[in-house]
């Protein structure tokens, strides 16, 4: 037996777990828990980040397009959760999903919808409210569901991940600060998964795989796998059954906000200590500043710094 997997329901039944911290490992953006059975992780990598992030057809992805796109895997995932609690309470699933876990799905649920919400207050529009089941065994094997969870939940990173790109362009930091705090969570989200299915260490991945260049290709394979426009069992938002936020907290995406400008307003007066003294510009601006911008900082600050000199010697009399 391969050392590094164990008893995939472990974690089910071990009690190691307190449900809060349960519920705040499996608590992501939505767009995780929503694309059981697509094989979204089947392509080995994306095309390198796109900077300018353009979209199939050659144009800039729009800020819109991102909203509308995420929010309508957020109401699948709202969907889904609450047509597996259903078959959970029609007692389809063998074997038994615990308990516990059902609370936590319950929570998810809940989160979706706040992750939902947030997202349509930033003016999302859903572009559809029906879904497609094509695989209806994870309404029946609960092992299905988290296999199937850790592959979503690294499709769900790269999502957002993709996302950031147009965020910066458009200068939405509010965005990116919630993208950023929705991936945190889809990352908890899938070490949980990975856990349940018994791999040790369940955190395998250093970084997150980037799978997306862009959140348009995530909607295109989501049509691709009939989750959009396809053929398998539908399911009409929100599902079946009372959404129940009771275990949730931290249920809108507060903090601060920053913004970084390019250039400082006041420079650095002297070398820190121990740096070296020797080479430097003829504008008294040290070596050792202009490396760690690297070429084109370098060269903004030197410019920034000649235009603060005086223009003569006259000048510099008259300012004395």
């Amino acid at each position: 037996m391969d050392p590094n997997k164990h008893d995939p329901l472990d974690f089910l039944t071990e009690g190691r777990f307190s449900r809060r911290e349960l519920l705040k490992g499996l608590g992501v953006l939505g767009i995780g828990l929503t694309l059981s059975g697509t094989g979204l992780l089947r392509p080995a990598t994306a095309e390198a980040a796109r900077l300018w992030n353009p979209t199939p057809a050659g144009e800039p992805e729009q800020v819109q397009d991102i909203l509308d796109i995420l929010a309508t895997n957020e109401a699948f995932g709202v969907t889904l959760v609450g047509t597996i609690l259903d078959n959970v309470a029609k007692g389809n699933y063998n074997p038994a999903i615990p308990p516990l876990v059902v609370k936590i799905l319950t929570g998810v649920r809940a989160q979706e919808q706040f992750h939902l919400d947030f997202l349509k207050g930033a003016g999302a529009k859903l572009r559809t409210e029906t879904f497609h089941i094509e695989d209806t065994t994870i309404f029946a094997n609960p092992m299905a569901l988290f296999k199937d969870l850790v592959e979503l939940e690294d499709a769900a990173i790269a999502a957002v991940m993709a996302s950031l790109h147009t965020f910066t362009r458009e200068q939405r930091i509010d965005l990116i600060k919630a993208n950023f705090q929705f991936a945190a969570e889809e990352a908890e989200h899938r070490l949980l998964a990975n856990r349940a299915l018994g791999m040790r260490p369940a955190n395998d991945h250093a970084f997150a795989p980037a799978l997306f260049g862009t959140v348009a290709e995530f909607y295109a394979r989501l049509q691709q796998k009939g989750i959009i426009g396809g053929s398998g069992l539908p399911i009409t938002y929100p599902g079946p059954g009372a959404i129940d936020p009771t275990n949730v907290i931290y249920r809108t995406p507060g903090g601060p906000l920053v913004a970084c400008s390019a250039l400082p307003p006041t420079l650095p007066p002297a070398l820190p200590p121990g740096m070296p003294t020797t080479g430097a510009p003829a504008d008294g601006t040290p070596w050792w500043l202009l490396a760690g911008l690297g070429a084109a900082g370098a060269g903004d600050l030197l410019r920034f710094r000649q235009s603060r000199q005086p223009d003569s010697a006259a000048e510099v009399t008259s300012e004395a």
